[in-house]
């Protein structure tokens, strides 16, 4: 072969080569395009898919379903773009119980994204997982304290006196033991010395706002809630209609003839109670809820919760308990403990406390004594000081928060020869059954030894109690047990948001 054809051939190869090359340059690089289209393509099917989830949630909230629902975005505050021309395909599923599923579904190109949610709708609040939980001040003043169970505040949580807590310790600034210690787990350390069941600068939890109860009236009416004594119905259905038309009651039950609460129920003003108490549901109070004496169910759990917090235990002790008596009772002002009027049981002194509290000039994260801004300047702020949303600044408590509004002769069903609120009630309280929540003050006077079976949840509190106070979180209102397709109970407390979610995926 000459030198000429030889070059030749070495010329044809290398350009073979350079076009095989190219080749496959360019088939890279389309590749690689497409495979960018395609994610993008999946990134927006995937927004557009969750812009049906957001829809049909605030369809939900707003109680205007419509299921299944085909739509496109609309862009009327902003330039239109070829998404708006991409359906959203949403199905909204009822389940019963407040519970929803949500399908959404989005192509675009030839990626198409599916997302699915199941929420729930007004569910009961988190401050309910809590036997003891306080929006300002959180206080174990005393040796003779024991909670069993979890605790929290959204403000400080000061403990005195090495009390005992066998659970969890939040708060939402500082946890304060007064260098003298805390009993149980809510003190134990590890090996470096660090405390493992305290909680300090915690999240702020939103405490229900009861100031309008139209929700739970509207529910007392749809769920036909009511209160029977003696196979005599009290109130039945209509709010406060059966109280009288002063919308105040008293209820007092015995062994034999017990207070059956079923369902939700909705008093106008005040609710005087004690004795025996049957059945599960919440007894809403326009005013305050007055426990003038012990208040025990009738037919109470089997056992104490377990002291262990063993998660099994814990579910294991729920379960069997499940049916046995749970009553709620949550008040639009205050819960007032025991006799305010000092003539029974010793004096009541409680005031000596209380009325150091309320004050609403609190600043901007509504919580007192933490010197942020606004706070204690004397101007009203209600966009964050409001915290009940009443409209109107509120100070310290005082006596007329405390006393009925009306003298005990003007209250339905009340007892005959009884004139005075110190004709049936005591300074000598020594067991409360029940699931207390007020927007303001849980405050009174307890007797020697006294125990409280459930959750006390307020804004404030200010309890005398005498020798030992003791209280025992009743774990079937956990959200664990009250919220989910799962749940076991559900008793109609307080809700504190519209909407939860409850699982989210692909």
């Amino acid at each position: 072969m000459n030198k000429k054809g030889f070059a030749l051939i070495v010329v044809m190869t290398f350009l073979s080569m350079l076009f095989i090359e190219g080749s496959s340059y360019l088939y890279m690089t389309t590749s690689e395009s497409k495979q960018a289209e395609r994610q993008a393509d999946t990134q927006k099917a995937f927004f557009l898919a969750n812009s049906g989830i957001e829809k049909a949630v605030w369809r939900v909230k707003n109680n205007n379903i419509v299921s299944p629902e085909t739509f496109k975005l609309k862009g009327e505050n902003s330039p239109a773009n070829y998404l708006e021309d991409k359906d959203i395909t949403v199905t909204i599923s009822g389940l019963g119980g407040n519970m929803y599923a949500i399908n959404s579904t989005s192509t675009v190109g030839n990626s198409t994204k599916t997302l699915n949610t199941l929420i729930q709708k007004d569910p009961q609040g988190q401050v309910f997982d809590y036997g003891y939980f306080i929006n300002n001040w959180g206080w174990f003043y005393g040796r003779g304290i024991t909670a069993k169970g979890d605790v929290r505040s959204n403000g400080r949580f000061d403990f005195r006196d090495n009390p005992t807590v066998d659970g969890n310790i939040y708060a939402g600034f500082e946890v304060d033991d007064g260098a003298q210690g805390i009993k149980g787990s809510g003190g134990a350390k590890d090996g470096n010395g660090n405390y493992t069941n305290q909680h300090p600068y915690s999240d702020k939890l939103e405490m229900p706002n009861l100031n309008d109860l139209s929700y739970y009236e509207n529910k007392a009416k749809v769920m036909g809630g009511s209160v029977v004594v003696d196979g005599v119905t009290l109130i039945n259905n209509v709010f406060g209609d059966d109280a009288g038309e002063s919308g105040n009651i008293v209820l007092i039950g015995t062994s034999s003839k017990p207070i059956e609460v079923t369902g939700t129920v909705v008093v106008r003003g005040d609710v005087i109670i004690k004795g025996v108490i049957k059945g599960q549901g919440t007894l809403y109070a326009g005013r305050n809820v007055y426990v003038a004496n012990d208040l025990t169910y009738k037919n109470a759990p089997g056992s104490p919760r377990p002291n262990s917090n063993n998660p099994d235990a814990l579910d294991n002790w729920v379960r069997a308990q499940k049916d046995k008596d749970l009553v709620g009772f949550a008040a639009k002002e205050n819960i007032v403990l025991g006799d305010y009027t000092g003539r029974t049981g010793g004096s009541w002194y409680a005031d000596s406390y209380l009325f150091n509290m309320g004050d609403e000039d609190v600043g901007q994260d509504g919580i007192p004594d933490t010197h942020d801004t606004g706070e204690g300047n004397g101007i009203f702020e209600s966009q964050y000081e409001d915290l009940d949303a009443d409209g109107v600044k509120d100070n310290n408590y005082e006596w007329s928060n405390v006393q009925t509004q009306t003298i005990l002769r003007n209250f339905a069903n009340c007892p005959a020869g009884a004139s005075d609120f110190g004709d049936i009630a005591t300074n000598s309280l020594n067991k409360i059954d029940g699931v207390f929540y007020t927007n303001h003050a849980f405050a009174g006077k307890l007797g020697n030894g006294a125990s409280v079976n459930g959750a006390i949840i307020s804004k404030d509190e200010a309890i005398i109690y005498s020798n030992t106070l003791t209280i025992n979180y009743d774990e079937r209102i956990h959200s664990r047990y009250s919220t989910g397709q799962n749940r076991l109970i559900d008793i109609g407390l307080p809700v504190s948001k519209k909407v939860d979610i409850i699982r989210w995926w692909e």
